[in-house]
């Protein structure tokens, strides 16, 4: 297969504004960052994509208005992060996130809908995460450990759905854990595999109504299920249990499409995963876990834009542990230009949740980059470089992170693309330049309108 390379002769670069249609302003993340040094402390209407690898830290009490998230990760110590919808209703969404949560003040107040999909989200020590309208995960699970809770608030037409193997998991596991998930008001429903698990007898679910369920992993299929847990005597009132007290329920529980069965099912805890090149076209994976209980396997899945992924390997759990395990793989085809990694943690009985991706360089970009004029003031001109069998975006970047103007190009070595700059400000800029195979490429550019 013959490889594509991206080389830019630029003379000076620019695209256009990157809004979506519901005029959002788009904050690209391809570095670690604070929130205070790239987003404003209210953020409305902002489309923030974070790329794989990429941590953005919110360091301040933040508000975001009409927000959508993907990719990469969010982290998060004694903050508090408030979601809000402003003008009509509007679901705020995370794509492929993976945000940790930490500290007893640390808050995540949602009044808005929201929407969880391939995301994770991980509230730790006595953190606290507060829903006022729909939520819905897919393929996304909410891990509540240490003392940390979850409130969900509403009518009854209020939803909590989960869908395509998605789970929120009441405990991590530690008998000191007393993590508790409290829905008052709204109406759970679980669809396919989803579960709500309760990991242990000083973990609670507490819910005076029923929960409604159906085997059909769709969230268009009916519900013909009920389920109460408000009356359960389950892992209460017995030597060493809590007193039995409606509607708790106290673990070790896990509803399911099926009722409400005896014993958890706690997914793999993972506490760390790595992954590098070797230098040699390879690329090392290793990972630990604290604790397992009906592991199968970890499926190795890689991809080359984030977005499009395939099983690479397959590395079998050790099933039940409450130490520490430890694993590894090697990767013996590397892609050229970035490769991202994840793995997929299998259970026993089917179900799976993600880990954290992570991004693995192979071959960069060849950096044939120069600029005409330079400085730029009224445009500049980009040159591709290369042969080129697919679409390339480039893009121009601020300081802070924001994407101000962005074009696509198909074509091959030669092809010249004008950007207008007459718009710019003055100053120092990025410019980012991506290939459909993931392979990359940024520079810094000068505007000078003097």
């Amino acid at each position: 297969m013959k490889k594509t390379f991206y080389l830019i002769a630029l003379s000076v670069l620019s695209l256009f504004t990157a809004s979506s249609a519901a005029g959002q302003t788009t904050y690209l993340i391809t570095s670690n960052k604070s929130w205070s040094a790239v987003l404003p402390n209210t953020c409305a209407n902002c489309s923030i994509v974070i790329s794989s690898g990429v941590t953005l830290t919110i360091d301040q009490s933040v508000t975001c208005q009409n927000c959508t998230f993907e990719g990469g990760n969010l982290s998060m110590t004694d903050k508090t992060l408030n979601i809000q919808y402003a003008g009509s209703i509007f679901t705020t969404s995370f794509k492929n996130i993976v945000f940790q949560i930490y500290g007893n003040n640390g808050k995540v107040i949602v009044n808005a809908p929201l929407s969880l999909d391939g995301a994770t989200f991980t509230f730790n020590n006595g953190s606290y995460f507060n829903t006022s309208y729909d939520v819905d995960l897919v393929g996304s699970v909410v891990n509540l450990r240490d003392n940390a809770t979850m409130y969900s608030t509403g009518a009854a037409s209020t939803l909590i759905r989960l869908s395509s193997s998605s789970k929120i998991v009441i405990g991590d596991g530690s008998v000191g854990s007393a993590a508790a998930f409290t829905v008052s008001g709204p109406t759970l429903k679980l669809y396919g595999a989803s579960t709500v698990v309760v990991g242990n007898t000083n973990n609670m679910y507490y819910n005076w109504s029923n929960y409604n369920a159906s085997p059909a992993n769709s969230v268009n299929a009916a519900t013909p299920r009920s389920y109460s847990t408000s009356t359960s005597t389950m892992n209460c009132g017995g030597a060493g249990q809590h007193a039995c007290s409606n509607p708790a329920l106290y673990g070790p529980a896990t509803l399911t499409s099926g009722g409400t069965l005896p014993g958890s099912t706690l997914p793999v805890i993972l506490t760390g995963f790595t992954a590098g090149s070797n230098g040699d076209g390879t690329a090392g994976l290793a990972w630990e876990t604290a604790m397992e209980q009906n592991a199968s396997r970890f499926e190795i899945e890689r991809s080359a834009d984030g977005s499009s992924w395939s099983k690479v390997g397959v590395v079998d759990a050790k099933g039940n542990s409450s130490s520490v395990s430890s694993y590894s793989f090697t990767d013996m085809r590397i892609l050229s230009g970035t490769s991202y990694y994840r793995l997929k943690m299998v259970d026993l009985d089917g179900s799976a949740v993600y880990s954290e991706v992570k991004a693995v360089q192979g071959t960069v970009l060849s950096s044939q980059i120069s600029f005409f004029p330079n400085p730029a003031k009224e445009y500049v001109n980009v040159t591709l470089g290369g042969t080129s069998t697919g679409t390339v975006k480039v893009r121009l970047i601020s300081q802070a992170g924001a994407v101000l103007q962005e074009k696509s190009v198909s074509g091959g070595a030669g092809t010249i693309v004008t950007f207008p700059l007459q718009q710019m400000a003055s100053g120092l800029y990025v410019l980012y330049v991506s290939a459909p195979d993931g392979t990359h490429e940024s520079s810094k550019l000068l505007i000078n309108r003097q």
